[in-house]
């Protein structure tokens, strides 16, 4: 094919590619909606193919520059990054997070039912045969409980509050880490994770109480373990989402899916790091305290757990957006109106009075 002939066949769609992204540099859309994320993605993976065919076949020719310049603006559009401000960072603990957390919920949805139907499988499995609890709980455990003690004690005894809090927040760091990138499993390893904690967090507590040792655990409990699960359950939401990238792409292709909802995910798990940072120093000096009542643990458990849920369901919002999800933004044409109808559109609605 001689180059007229290839720039004939194939000139409409880079005029088109051309405009869209001229309009995307000009407004400066920070999010595309779904239906123009798919064009530009359509156009750019068919121009890279272009650009791939003029450097094999016309090659140090204008037409080459002109589709490298092409597709480095339109890949500059779909990979874009922004440096990292102080606003920046305020926005996106502020609005970002909790509006990601509302427009993902069907996945925390999924993942607490996993979760909690894992720990009501171990309190069912123990109360039928107290032997399971031996093979998800560790030896040292089953003694102290067989012993009338709770385990806890002894551990907090030995090592220092500060010691113990840097070991549970890396702990927890890690289950809520693996959680995340379970999603590329297509969601397997993310599910492991939560019925296994589910079910030995079900396991331990039925043997407490049928050892005499149910209120000492509640005890301990009362001031860490609500936001704890809470951001486990986050943490498997975040691998879910990846894995929806991968099962279910929709009309883009997995890389595209996984590029969009990637960036969700990486918001959900995010999510989870300033509550353990929280629960870590609780857990490590709060919780295994003697001297502290039940009545301020029960108190400080509950209104934690109710801030961080309050944060993610309720701020964020803007008004007149009351769902929390971000809307399309403006000039961007949420059907597949052509792309010169919503710029002539634009246009008209901008020119002054």
């Amino acid at each position: 094919m001689n180059m007229a002939t290839f720039v004939r066949k194939n000139r409409a769609r880079w005029e088109r590619l051309e405009k869209l992204l001229s309009f995307l540099e000009r407004r400066q859309v920070k999010q595309l909606d779904r239906p123009t994320l798919h064009e530009l993605s359509h156009l750019y993976r068919a121009s890279t193919s272009d650009l791939a065919f003029a450097q094999t076949y016309y090659p140090g020719t204008t037409l080459l520059l002109f589709l490298h310049q092409l597709v480095g603006r339109a890949h500059h559009q779909i990979y874009r990054t922004e440096g990292i401000t102080a606003k920046g960072i305020t926005d996106f603990f502020r609005n970002d997070i909790p509006r990601i957390t509302r427009k993902n919920f069907d996945f925390i949805t999924l993942s607490a039912i996993l979760f909690l139907a894992a720990f009501a499988l171990g309190l069912a499995a123990v109360q039928a045969d107290e032997r399971v609890a031996h093979l998800v709980l560790p030896t040292s455990v089953i003694e102290d409980i067989y012993s009338g003690r709770m385990w806890t004690r002894s551990i907090f005894s030995a090592v220092p509050s500060s010691v113990s809090s840097t070991i549970i927040l890396s702990n927890n760091i890690t289950v809520a880490f693996w959680c995340f990138v379970g999603g590329m499993s297509c969601g397997v390893i993310t599910t492991l994770i939560l019925v296994l904690n589910g079910f030995i967090l079900g396991a331990a507590f039925k043997l407490c109480a049928q050892h005499g040792l149910l209120f000492d655990l509640l005890e301990f409990v009362a001031s860490h373990a609500l936001v704890e699960i809470s951001t486990i359950i986050l943490a498997g939401a975040s691998g879910f989402v990846l894995a929806s990238a991968l099962l279910s792409p929709g009309n883009l292709s997995r890389a595209d899916a996984l590029s969009v909802r990637g960036q969700d995910a990486m918001r959900l798990a995010l999510a989870c790091i300033p509550p353990l940072f929280a629960i870590g120093i609780v857990e490590g000096f709060i919780s295994p305290s003697q001297s502290i009542p039940l009545w301020f643990k029960i108190t400080l458990g509950v209104s934690l757990f109710t801030a961080f849920w309050a944060y993610l369901l309720l701020s964020g919002k803007k008004k007149g957006d009351e769902s929390g999800k971000p809307k399309a933004q403006p000039g961007i044409a949420s059907t597949d109106t052509s792309l010169e109808e919503e710029l002539r559109r634009i246009h008209e609605t901008e020119k002054p009075a």
